[in-house]
């Protein structure tokens, strides 16, 4: 049995939400040019069509399932179903939208297309699916429908139930003939994650790029509308909106360059045990103090290792590419030491003189200097600044590389793989 915190649990609330807001998504991505759609405007969704008609749609989505495990069928005594047809008879009817008259109320309908969408399962023991569905193929007069529905509400003790079925019962024949034609189901609609990803897919979107593709639709989607509620802004969109500030996103699914996000990143070790910062503090190229820099920088290191790894997983790059484009990093760095160490090198090798500390600072500094100039390229993707230093940061984080001119003798016992 259920308990009352149970019962009031937000779970099933919030996931109603999110419903509402996938579908929202879904159809989003199948406007066409001239349409616009709006989310908890019009109705819970609605679209305005190129020819004038409109949408309207009501979203209910239960948890509740059958003993089989399976989402339960819709009922012909379904409370969400006839609240919702309550409520479209009295947007229909209202008086303060201009709807008092009988002409008006005709030219509504007949403009209006009113859909229920719902996860739960349609079903033949639905009559009342099954009289919309007679009636719509001529198989039943509006008069049977009404004497269905007559008999339906003299079956039904549930007070607020049987105001909503009356208030459709109440309607007059001309009324009712014209609001049948015009109702229609969605029901069954439950995955609309992968209906969504199936859409992106249309838009000719790589098989592998798929999931990045809707990840940042859904996450920009998601704070256009926050923004907009927040700034009691009606959350409305039109194609042509959709299409000018969203189609790069869809474009970069199309195209051979890795994806590049912008996720947070989390630190795992402090930030002075990275052997990164103790070597950029070796050659005094960042203060002990500058905590904020450290993070910074060591956020460069763990971007560039987030995408590495990611690419690496879901088999945007192999092995292989990963070896070959870090060797050439290796190769750069190389040349740029050998250039920022020559003095040093020569005067040890001639015996000249031994290198002071601000010596092999600045020459370490200058190798750091160079290297941060260099812009990395990884499988004809150019990485930007931040993960092209990344990059150097956390091979010298390993160590493979470093800035003094002794940092294999300083370091190198710091390596685990040796």
């Amino acid at each position: 049995m259920s308990t009352f915190q149970d019962k009031t649990t937000a779970d099933n609330k919030s996931i109603g939400f999110d419903y509402q807001y996938y579908y929202f998504l879904y159809r989003l991505l199948g406007l066409e040019e001239g349409e616009e759609i709006g989310i908890e405007v019009k109705d819970d969704v609605h679209i305005n069509l190129s020819d004038g008609q409109m949408v309207l749609l009501q979203l209910k989505h239960t948890v509740q399932t059958n003993t089989s495990g399976k989402i339960v069928n819709l009922s012909e005594r379904d409370g969400d179903l006839w609240k919702s047809l309550y409520n479209w008879a009295k947007i229909i009817n209202d008086p303060l939208d201009g709807r008092n008259s009988w002409n008006d109320q005709s030219n509504f309908i007949k403009k209006t297309t009113f859909i229920i969408v719902s996860n739960k399962v349609d079903n033949e023991n639905n009559a009342f699916l099954q009289k919309v569905k007679d009636f719509k193929l001529n198989k039943i007069s509006i008069q049977d429908f009404k004497s269905y529905l007559d008999n339906l509400i003299k079956g039904t003790t549930d007070a607020t139930l049987n105001k909503y079925m009356k208030q459709i019962e109440n309607q007059s024949n001309r009324w009712l003939i014209e609001f049948l034609k015009k109702l229609e189901f969605e029901l069954d609609q439950d995955d609309l994650i992968t209906k969504i990803k199936s859409r992106i897919k249309s838009k000719q979107v790589k098989e592998s790029k798929i999931d990045d593709v809707f990840e940042a639709v859904d996450s920009n989607i998601r704070k256009r509308n926050y923004i907009n509620i927040k700034s009691k802004v009606k959350n409305i969109i039109t194609f042509e909106e959709f299409y000018r500030n969203y189609h790069v996103l869809f474009d970069k699914g199309r195209n051979d360059k890795l994806p590049i996000n912008n996720d947070p990143v989390h630190f795992d070790k402090p930030i002075d045990d990275q052997l990164f910062i103790i070597q950029l503090k070796e050659i005094y190229a960042i203060n002990n103090n500058a905590t904020a820099e450290k993070l910074r920088l060591a956020s460069h290191m763990l971007r560039t290792d987030n995408h590495i790894s990611e690419w690496l997983k879901k088999g945007f790059i192999v092995k292989e590419q990963l070896e070959h484009f870090e060797q050439d990093c290796v190769t750069k760095w190389k040349n740029t030491y050998d250039e920022a160490h020559r003095e040093i090198n020569l005067d040890i090798m001639l015996n000249v003189s031994t290198p002071t500390e601000k010596e092999i600072a600045l020459a370490g500094q200058k190798c750091l200097d160079e290297i941060r100039k260099k812009e990395l390229i990884i499988d004809e993707t150019p990485l930007d600044t931040e993960l092209s230093n990344g990059q150097y940061y956390l091979l010298s984080n390993k160590p493979i590389i470093g800035w003094r001119f002794d940092w294999e003798e300083k370091y190198k016992k710091n390596d685990p793989t040796k």
